[in-house]
């Protein structure tokens, strides 16, 4: 009693590639009722919570994620820095993440969906940095080169500015915005990612001095996720993931036009009818009166409808899928 004690304590796997999506993704639904909850659904330790409101909630989706601290929120429609709130997301538990009694996720008889992502070789991987103006590289742990890159600020009111290998090293998109990419200027220095770091310029939006980031870093692992783009044809495609049993969480974003960054995923339904959709960079309800996209087993197909028109005929397109 009372002696002071100093110990030394490293995190439990994953250290391999994963070989199925079920060990780094899980998406549930859940109804808020305003008591303090946990859930233990996916499994393992998730390293980056997102809680999308279903309903029309001012706050829209939330993100938060274990290395920055349970009680640090950021709010993707938003260029708000992170905000200190101890009621929203409370914990990062072994088996998944638990919530306090805030309105804006847990809010009584609310309707919310909750996605879940491991950090794991090659899948996913989470950094945080300080900027500092100057031409810089910035270490990652993915071990694969990262195709997906999105970088908030949490100090300070910036974009979410991102990098998407398809676009090109010159380029960059805004996930709160629904505006195309913006091509020729020099976000990422104008160099390629590699296996272990990544290149910023500054100051911008991803390397002003003095400003904390947070960067989320995704990959393709074969029959697990794929981080891709596709053309439109004014019909319908299918995107073709390698997957062997379809895609279990769909992200897509028009990048030559305007377009919202609409998410799709299993737990409310991807189906042959009608699947419900919200979209990362507004607070709007979710939407579930139309068919914009498909089952397929090797990954989903798009349909080109007004509602997301995710196919226009030669429009340009960036995904991130999981199976």
């Amino acid at each position: 009693n009372s002696t002071t004690y100093i110990y030394i304590a490293i995190r439990r796997g994953p250290m391999k590639v994963p070989t199925s999506g079920t060990s780094v993704y899980y998406g549930e639904t859940y109804t808020g009722n305003a008591t303090a909850r946990s859930f233990t659904a996916p499994g393992f330790p998730p390293d980056l919570f997102v809680s999308g409101s279903r309903c029309a909630v001012a706050d829209g989706s939330i993100w938060g994620d274990r290395l920055r601290g349970a009680d640090r929120t950021l709010y993707s429609a938003y260029t708000q820095a992170e905000s200190t709130l101890a009621q929203v997301i409370t914990a990062f538990g072994q088996n998944g993440a638990s919530i306090g009694t805030d309105s804006c996720i847990n809010g009584n008889t609310n309707t919310y969906v909750g996605w879940n992502f491991r950090r794991a070789p090659s899948f996913f991987d989470v950094v945080c940095y300080t900027g500092n103006d100057v031409a810089r590289t910035v270490s990652h742990n993915l071990g694969a080169v990262p195709e997906l890159i999105i970088v908030k600020a949490r100090n300070n009111g910036t974009g979410w500015c991102c990098y998407a290998a398809s676009l090109g090293n010159t380029t960059r998109i805004y996930l709160n915005q629904t505006g195309s990419a913006t091509s020729g200027v020099s976000s990422w220095n104008s160099t390629t990612p590699t296996s272990s770091v990544f290149s910023l310029l500054g100051p911008g939006d991803v390397n002003q001095s003095g400003y904390n980031y947070v960067a989320y870093l995704f990959a393709t692992v074969a029959g697990v996720s794929k981080v891709g783009s596709y053309t439109g044809n004014g019909s319908n495609q299918t995107i073709n993931c390698g997957f062997t049993g379809g895609s279990r969480f769909v992200l897509i974003k028009r990048t030559d036009s305007t377009g919202d960054w609409y998410v799709w995923d299993s737990a409310r339904g991807i189906v042959s009818g009608n699947d419900p959709h919200l979209s990362l960079n507004t607070t709007a309800a979710e939407v579930t009166t139309d068919d914009s996209v498909d089952t397929d087993s090797t990954g989903f197909i798009v349909n080109q409808l007004a509602a997301t028109n995710i196919n226009v005929s030669s429009a340009s397109y960036i995904f991130l899928a999981v199976a």
